[in-house]
């Protein structure tokens, strides 16, 4: 039953919900019936219709999605950057049951043998920090393409979140990738052939993002140019960032040294 008030602000009701917080008007009393079949099983086995539609429009139309967001079609769109969150947490879970699905067992940190200290310090801070780093992402691609695409005008605010739907692309297509691991143990396919095809396909997604972003900008060629010094400008950045952690775990030495993070 609709209340004068809402129960969560104290606004004044006018309609169907509250114009103050969004909360519903006909807030129900909780009893045992509704608790278990409202909020527990309603709560649990209801996905939020966006977070569907915006994995699907990072996939299939990532540019032009950040783009619809950025210009204010944001009611049928999910957070970006939560679901960014959601995905990483869903990858870094199929990560630690891949092991089952290979011949490879799985290696603890204290069982890794390491070349030397700095070895082992730059390990832990690439696997310790490898959510920042997926995040690094997205202003270092921003910046880049800030500079690279000034026609569209965009802040370096929004080429943010044309960053983050490419970043949110990429992270699905890991997410998909991942179902290569019980493919593979029930086919042996050869692990070094879908380890390419799934690094081809994501240079080729990040690709069409750009491109799907700003296609009636620039023509083919001033577009295809743009796009390959994005990616020069972002290997460069990543290797930068990779000497400087490797310059502080040696002290600026440079010694010799052996990394795996992931095993």
């Amino acid at each position: 039953m609709t209340k004068a008030n809402c129960l969560n602000c104290g606004k004044l009701l006018e309609d169907k919900y509250c114009s103050g917080c969004g909360q519903k008007a006909d807030t129900h009393r909780i009893t045992f019936k509704n608790f278990i079949f409202h909020d527990v099983l309603h709560g649990t086995f209801h996905i939020d219709k966006g977070i569907l539609f915006t994995a699907k429009e990072a996939l299939v139309r990532p540019g032009q999605a950040a783009l619809d967001y950025i210009a204010g079609k944001r009611k049928r769109y999910y957070n970006v950057f939560y679901l960014i969150l959601i995905t990483i947490a869903v990858l870094f879970f199929l990560r630690n049951i891949d092991h089952y699905f290979t011949d490879v067992p799985e290696v603890s940190a204290e069982s890794k043998q390491y070349l030397n200290e700095a070895s082992r310090k730059l390990d832990q801070i690439i696997s310790s920090k490898s959510k920042i780093i997926l995040f690094l992402f997205v202003p270092f691609s921003a910046i880049n393409s800030f500079l690279l695409f000034r026609k569209k005008r965009l802040n370096l605010s929004e080429h943010c979140i044309l960053s983050g739907m490419i970043l949110l692309g990429v992270l699905l297509i890991s997410v998909l990738a991942h179902l290569y691991f019980p493919i593979n143990y029930m086919l042996n396919f050869s692990s070094d052939a879908a380890s390419y095809v799934i690094i081809t396909i994501t240079l080729v997604y990040i690709s069409f993002g750009f491109y799907n972003a700003f296609r009636n900008l620039y023509s083919k060629f001033a577009l295809l140019l743009r796009v390959l010094l994005l990616f020069v400008l972002l290997f460069t950045e990543i290797f930068l960032l990779f000497m400087l952690s490797y310059g502080y775990v040696t002290h600026w030495k440079f010694g010799e040294i052996h990394v795996t993070p992931f095993g």
